[in-house]
């Protein structure tokens, strides 16, 4: 098993492996919950805190934020490794993370009909770690992807700490629900940016 500097044995940080390769499918043991086929947790870190800030600085949600303010935010992410074709996010299930693409690409959708795809700095799933609700849409990696994941509980135990993350969150998420209304007052209907 490997731990990142700082984690204890089953503490929500901890990643998980079975021997020298990641576990592909289910895995009992990741604190998120069980992985669907062809996605895993990487045994070893692949980015570097700082790379990790720098995808950060890239989602919206995080965009005002500060980049000494994200180190945090950066030691609570899981590198999730996703096969081309692989299920990222399954339509209807009940989970309370995000992702947010670091390598790769991913296509958001209902069926066949594609609602957004995301590339690096891209995020899908947002609104689950603020207000867990069943997924509205299918994530599918369209390439090879590397994914940084961010489950709701630390997320929340951090922001009840870092008040100038919660603020900026808030901010970024004002400033995406305004872009919404004036798309719909001047009728051209929504351009969707977030995935489920």
């Amino acid at each position: 098993m490997h731990r990142r500097a700082g984690d204890r044995a089953g503490s929500p940080g901890c990643l998980h492996a079975v021997g020298s390769t990641p576990v592909l499918g289910a895995v009992r043991d990741d604190p998120a919950g069980p992985l669907r086929s062809g996605v895993s947790v990487n045994r070893s870190d692949e980015l570097l805190s700082i790379e990790r800030v720098g995808v950060l600085q890239r989602v919206a949600l995080f965009s005002s934020v500060p980049g000494y303010a994200l180190v945090p935010v950066a030691r609570l992410l899981d590198e999730v490794r996703v096969d081309a074709g692989a299920t990222v996010i399954e339509r209807g299930a009940m989970e309370d993370w995000l992702f947010v693409v670091a390598d790769g690409r991913v296509r958001a959708h209902v069926g066949e009909r594609t609602l957004a795809e995301q590339g690096p700095g891209g995020v899908v799933g947002e609104l689950a770690v603020l207000a867990p609700a069943p997924r509205s849409a299918t994530v599918t990696a369209l390439e090879p992807t590397l994914l940084l994941r961010l489950r709701r509980r630390p997320f929340e135990e951090l922001l009840d700490d870092r008040s100038e993350i919660a603020r900026a969150v808030i901010a970024s998420l004002a400033t995406q629900l305004q872009t919404l209304n004036d798309e719909f007052a001047l009728g051209s209907g929504p351009e969707r940016t977030a995935a489920p």
